[in-house]
């Protein structure tokens, strides 16, 4: 009897009810991540009025969740490698959910600082298994399409913080967008009801039963009661030396500076768009459009750029985007018209808001199962570095007071770095030292 490995099963399967309650789970989780990650950009301005901050520390404000983030992706992420992407995704969107309603109820930049670091934490360890997730339970012939499709629901969570704001505001002033964000509490009995545990955790730790239960709802037509594991590596718990090992050095640098160079682009326009197309002149209503065409751009993008992977390379649609990042970036320092604005903002969002889905598709192929976790997770963790120069950035640009023009030439440079870094990763895959197939045993 032939024998079939958990990757196979998965790989060949016909799409099915099961698939599509996967996916939208990890859409609305993605959802959350936009909202809070978007929602500080939203009410910075009214945060330096009431609190009566410089931009240097608003800017440094809004890093605290990203750096959290950076925590939580590289520390905390690592562990589903250990003990199972459910619990942890569970455990991370109920602490980053009752973390951002708490915002709601601060009176200083210090409890406000406390509360993002937190939230950025738990979200920065929720985000890269979820994605991982997604990119375990796809179809082969659909599997970047779909990690960049989950990954585009950032930007619904971006658009959504965006026009609360524009609604709310008016009505339960900033505080009321931090509301909002304790919504996804009532996500949790869901997840808690339909999440399945990532069927090659499951195959890697022996658990036979749980397996053939996910592999029967992924693939409904066949037994699977011949199911092995598949080639896996020598067993070891230095899973971070692991990223480094067998040649795999280099290019896992480059896709640290790559990851970095998106997340800055991304999370540096989501917080000081608003505030600096206010210093061009335009109202705060009009700013906060802008935001919305943005990230409609980047939930565009997001899709797009998976379907170009799944049919082109990576390789080359990541290097087209970072291109097209700095080019309509570069536009924009020329203070355009307002068609020519929104359609240089709807690409700029395109580009580097839909480059982070790409890469994060990029990363969950290129890592096996055993590390994807720690790969993905310490990947997106050093990406944080550019997530927390972004806001960081914006701020110290806005308080050299320089021409319009200049701040947005001055973001578009890591554009430029991130196609150069994507340009030379060399067209391997992760190298491990392999040992033959070894069936799935019960625990």
């Amino acid at each position: 009897m032939s024998q079939h490995t958990v990757t196979s099963v998965v790989g060949n399967a016909r799409l099915n009810g099961f698939h599509v309650g996967v996916l939208v789970m990890c859409s609305l989780l993605m959802i959350v991540d936009g909202y809070d990650m978007v929602s500080y950009g939203t009410v910075i301005a009214h945060l330096m009025d009431e609190w009566q901050m410089d931009p240097v520390t608003a800017g440094t404000l809004g890093s605290m969740a990203l750096v959290g983030m950076l925590v939580g992706g590289m520390g905390i992420a690592p562990l589903a490698d250990r003990y199972g992407r459910r619990p942890l995704m569970i455990t991370c969107v109920t602490i980053a959910s009752a973390g951002s309603l708490a915002c709601a109820f601060t009176t200083g930049p210090f409890q406000l600082g406390a509360l993002r670091f937190a939230v950025g934490a738990a979200l920065g360890a929720l985000v890269p298994n979820f994605i991982a997730m997604t990119g375990e339970f796809a179809p082969r012939r659909v599997k970047a399409l779909w990690v960049t499709l989950v990954s585009s629901f950032y930007s619904v969570g971006g658009i959504g913080a965006a026009v609360f704001a524009i609604y709310i505001e008016p009505v339960w002033t900033w505080r009321g967008v931090f509301y909002i964000s304790g919504l996804p509490l009532l996500l949790v009995p869901v997840l808690l009801r339909f999440l399945p545990e990532s069927p090659e955790f499951l195959a890697a730790n022996g658990d036979r039963a749980k397996l053939l239960s996910v592999l029967r709802k992924v693939d409904p037509h066949n037994d699977h009661s011949d199911v092995v594991a598949g080639e896996r590596t020598e067993a070891g718990k230095a899973r971070l030396a692991q990223l480094f090992a067998n040649g795999n050095a280099l290019n896992n640098v480059l896709i640290w500076v790559f990851f970095a160079m998106c997340m800055l682009l991304s999370y540096g326009l989501n917080t000081w768009l608003p505030k600096l197309m206010q210093t061009a002149g335009y109202p705060l209503g009009s700013a906060l459009w802008n935001l919305v065409v943005l990230n409609l751009g980047g939930m565009v993008g997001a899709v797009a750029g998976g379907w170009m992977a799944d049919r082109w390379n990576y390789r080359g649609t990541l290097v087209l985007y970072f291109v097209l990042a700095s080019v309509s970036l570069i536009g924009l320092s020329f203070n355009p018209n307002s068609l020519v604005l929104n359609v240089l903002l709807f690409v700029a969002g395109a580009a580097t808001i839909g480059v982070l889905a790409i890469i994060h598709a990029f990363a969950v192929e290129y890592y096996p199962a055993e590390v994807r976790s720690t790969g993905v997770g310490w990947a997106a963790g050093v990406g944080r570095i550019g997530a927390i120069g972004g806001p960081t950035l914006g701020g110290a640009l806005l308080a050299l007071e320089l021409p319009f023009q200049q701040n947005f030439i001055a973001v578009a440079v890591p554009g430029v770095i991130g196609a150069v870094a994507v340009a030379v990763v060399a067209k391997k895959k992760f190298r491990t030292a392999r040992r033959e197939p070894v069936a799935v045993t019960a625990s």
